[in-house]
């Protein structure tokens, strides 16, 4: 039986069979100051003390908030489109990953990541001048930087009419406001687009004017952050298309983030609550999800020297333990 915890934060769960149900209500432990349930299968941490009830999105509410948005909208195509923005360097336009290029890598990671929606990119990629954007010169990097907001518009007319979305992927810099330094991506769920950056340098990591290393893991080669960083931004922005909201329940994906330290340290998936709005926009099976996601992270694994994605692959073998097995007891500490 489902408890009442579990149900506010993640809806009625009838209609799953006992293993997912058994999965989803892991959700429940968000709600308690020392949740067991959670220090038993040790899969998701949730964020203590808890946010004000202002600050949460359940699932409920965000059903709730897709059918108001969608009430007078036409209705959205399942395909989630990537579109290149240029210019690139030719390091990452020569980038190769287990065999695909950067492109269809990150096709194929959004696939499995958005399982049951098709994922496609527009090619060849739009050159920035060809935008309408407002731009400026960062006073510390002295990159070039656009308003992040100016490529909606854009890029919501360059959506196909099978669209669900659009992505814009760049290299340039990205700032959202004049008095804030620097935005990793961002979404705008009524003109269903979204647009992120990949050669965001952190300005501290600047000395005179020259770059210094990569925001990451000492010792990660460069291929590997920039890999990690993308797959992140795209997910994370793309689910703000899906209508989720910030995460406050548990250390997920979709937790909000100021900096660069920060988006790093986040984990590559979904919690419990957030995983069970997708799966109501994507469709999927959750052992079926994890399986092909593993997948993309074995060949991250392969191509990349990352402890992140060794460690990403290792939390989903934990995960797919824990659907495979239906005693509960083998899972406690």
């Amino acid at each position: 039986m489902q408890d009442k915890s579990s149900n506010y934060v993640i809806g009625s769960l009838k209609k799953f069979d006992d293993v997912t149900q058994k999965f989803y209500q892991l959700s429940g432990g968000c709600l308690q100051s020392t949740p067991p349930s959670l220090d038993r299968c040790k899969l998701f941490t949730p964020i203590l003390p808890l946010a004000h009830p202002i600050h949460r999105q359940t699932y409920s509410q965000w059903k709730y908030s897709m059918f108001v948005n969608t009430m007078f909208r036409r209705k959205r195509g399942r395909t989630l489109y990537l579109l290149p923005i240029g210019p690139f360097p030719d390091s990452v336009t020569a980038t190769e990953v287990a065999g695909l290029s950067l492109w269809e890598f990150l096709r194929d990671f959004a696939s499995a990541f958005f399982h049951g929606l098709d994922v496609r990119v527009l090619l060849p990629e739009v050159p920035l001048e060809n935008i309408n954007c407002t731009k400026r010169v960062h006073e510390n990097t002295n990159q070039t930087q656009v308003l992040v907001g100016d490529l909606f518009p854009f890029l919501q007319k360059m959506c196909p009419p099978d669209g669900h979305s659009v992505v814009g992927i760049s290299w340039t810099d990205l700032y959202p406001s004049e008095d804030l330094n620097f935005v990793l991506g961002e979404a705008s769920f009524v003109q269903h687009s979204a647009a992120i950056s990949f050669g965001r340098f952190e300005p501290k990591l600047y000395k005179d004017g020259q770059r210094v290393r990569e925001c990451g893991s000492e010792g990660e080669d460069e291929k590997a952050v920039m890999l990690l960083k993308l797959v992140k931004s795209l997910c994370h922005e793309s689910c703000h298309l899906m209508g989720l909201a910030h995460c406050v329940f548990f250390q997920c994906l979709m937790n909000e983030s100021s900096s660069m330290e920060q988006a790093f340290q986040q984990p590559m998936f979904l919690c419990p609550v957030c995983l069970r709005k997708l799966q109501k926009i994507c469709r999927f099976d959750i052992r079926e999800r994890y399986l092909v996601l593993r997948e993309m992270l074995l060949k991250c694994r392969e191509a990349v020297e990352s402890q992140y994605f060794a460690d990403s692959a290792e939390w989903l073998d934990r995960c797919l333990s824990f659907l495979d097995n239906a005693d509960e007891e083998e899972f406690r500490s």
